[in-house]
C-alpha cells in the first residue's frame, strides 16, 4: 500500500468553514449561559454590541477574530479556555 501524500493528510484532517463555525456558536452559546445570560440579546446589551449580529454568530455565522476575542474576554473566559473544548 502506497503511502500518503501530504496533500492526502492535510484534506482529512481539515474542517470545513462552517463545521469550524459550528463549533464555535456551539461554545458562545454554552459559555453565555455558563456566565448566566439566559438571553443573548441581554449578553450583548452588557458587552456593547449589536443584538442581531451576536445572535447570528451564535446560530453560526462567520465573525472576525478581534469580534471572537471581544466576546470571548466578555464573558470573562480566556481565549485559550474557550478553544479548549473545541474538539470535544
Amino acid at each position: 500500500m502506497a503511502a500518503k501524500s501530504h496533500k492526502e493528510i492535510y484534506k482529512e484532517n481539515i474542517q470545513s468553514k462552517d463545521e469550524i463555525n459550528h463549533k464555535i456558536s456551539r461554545l458562545l452559546k454554552k459559555n453565555r449561559k455558563k456566565r448566566g445570560f439566559p438571553s443573548y440579546k441581554r449578553f450583548a446589551e452588557e458587552l456593547g454590541i449589536s443584538k442581531t449580529l451576536y445572535g447570528r454568530y451564535e446560530n453560526g455565522q462567520d465573525l472576525r477574530v478581534s469580534t471572537l476575542i471581544k466576546i470571548v474576554q466578555g464573558m470573562g473566559v480566556k481565549v485559550s479556555d474557550f478553544f479548549s473544548e473545541f474538539d470535544n
